[in-house]
């Protein structure tokens, strides 16, 4: 009996008053309803027996940091529209990086600042790591992925609140250097007063389009410690946008797209003084060692060789036999994940699990991978899954 049809045969049938969870199976009996632990027993069987991915975006921390939203489209249509003017493309570009950066990562700098995650990033981390330290399949290594396109430093934070051991791929001490080659490392810590060895259980952070902690050195990335000294510089470099032809006020929730038909509408003409000090902030900005989700990803090659290392290492741990993939907070908008994900369903022995923030978003995800039998929609008929209903139905609790 394969793991798809394990899987199918832990359904039972629970009345309308009760909490359920719906899982989705293309190519099988159609909806089914799961009492939320036979949910977690069937994960800690996957625990038990496969090598366990996660895929997290930024719905993981949506509650602290505002989702990436229609960033991509934006910058794409202001290329078309602005075709012919360089200065007012350079301009609405820059503000449009600012209001993301504005809403999805200078909030952050609390957070680094006090060495703190969000609570409910700890529970998850802390759940996580106890289940992988129960696991007793020794041709099974104690190491969990998590593959994540954030930049923030919610895991790193969390895991290290919870003193749990984990591999950023970086080493080194005074200069910690980045390398996917650290990845591929093990711990292990002898037993006191005894020769017998025990693995460290150990959390893999891949971070697919950079991070906070990256710098760029010559040829290589190294860690960077100063985040928030960058953030705030940014921050400062941004008043530009304070000014009166950009209708911008950063004091307010704006709304981003009323100030770009607002500048296209007036015909702005930039000064070459405030031009100057748009491009101060573009070139602040671009301290920030990260991919942004547009249709231009790379502006230097190292990112980009870095970026298609660590998908290649994504796609290799989804072709090892009887792999699972749980998956959060995530799209799917990034096509090259997509991509390589959809070709990593041909093997039998993988299965995925999509766990949907909204039920109403069931229907989008199952058009995307509708060709494949081993994947599973799980949501809530009765509220969302946010991170903190997502580490219940993982983990239990």
């Amino acid at each position: 009996m394969d793991q798809t049809e394990q899987f199918m045969d832990v359904v039972e049938e629970i009345s309308e008053d009760e909490e359920t969870v719906r899982i989705y199976c293309e190519g099988f009996s159609g909806k089914q309803e799961y009492k939320k632990g036979k949910l977690n027993q069937k994960i800690r069987d996957l625990f038990e027996s496969c090598n366990v991915n996660f895929l997290i975006g930024s719905g993981y921390c949506y509650e602290r940091l505002r989702t990436l939203g229609d960033l991509e489209s934006l910058i794409g249509a202001n290329v078309v529209t602005n075709k012919d003017n360089q200065n007012s493309k350079n301009a609405i570009e820059a503000l449009i990086l600012y209001d993301f950066f504005r809403n999805s990562i200078y909030p952050h700098k609390d957070d680094i600042e006090t060495n703190c995650s969000i609570e409910s990033s700890n529970i998850f981390i802390l759940k996580l790591a106890g289940l992988l330290s129960s696991r007793n399949d020794k041709n099974l290594l104690k190491r969990v992925n998590i593959f994540t396109t954030n930049y923030d430093m919610f895991f790193e934070l969390s895991l290290e609140r919870n003193k749990i051991y984990y591999n950023d791929g970086f080493s080194g001490r005074l200069v910690p250097e980045f390398s996917t080659q650290n990845y591929n490392k093990i711990v292990k810590q002898i037993v006191q007063n005894t020769e017998r060895e025990s693995q460290i259980p150990t959390v893999n952070i891949y971070k697919l389009h950079g991070s906070l902690t990256w710098s760029k050195e010559s040829d290589q990335i190294v860690y960077r410690s100063n985040s928030v000294e960058i953030l705030k510089s940014i921050e400062e470099d941004a008043n530009v946008f304070t000014d009166v032809n950009f209708m911008y006020d950063k004091s307010l929730e704006t709304n981003i797209n009323d100030s770009i038909d607002s500048i296209n509408l007036s015909r702005v003409e930039f000064s070459s003084e405030l031009l100057e000090l748009i491009n101060k902030f573009t070139e602040g900005y671009q301290q920030l060692n990260i991919i942004n989700p547009t249709k231009k990803k790379f502006e230097e090659t190292l990112f980009s060789n870095v970026y298609y290392d660590l998908l290649r290492m994504y796609s290799n741990e989804l072709e090892k036999n009887n792999s699972v993939l749980f998956v959060f907070g995530f799209s799917f908008k990034d096509e090259h994940i997509h991509s390589i994900t959809k070709r990593a369903l041909s093997n039998p022995s993988m299965m995925m699990y999509i766990f949907v923030f909204d039920a109403r978003e069931v229907e989008s995800f199952k058009d995307m991978f509708k060709e494949y039998y081993n994947v599973f929609y799980i949501y809530c008929e009765n509220r969302n899954i946010d991170l903190n209903e997502f580490t219940s139905m993982m983990f239990g609790g």
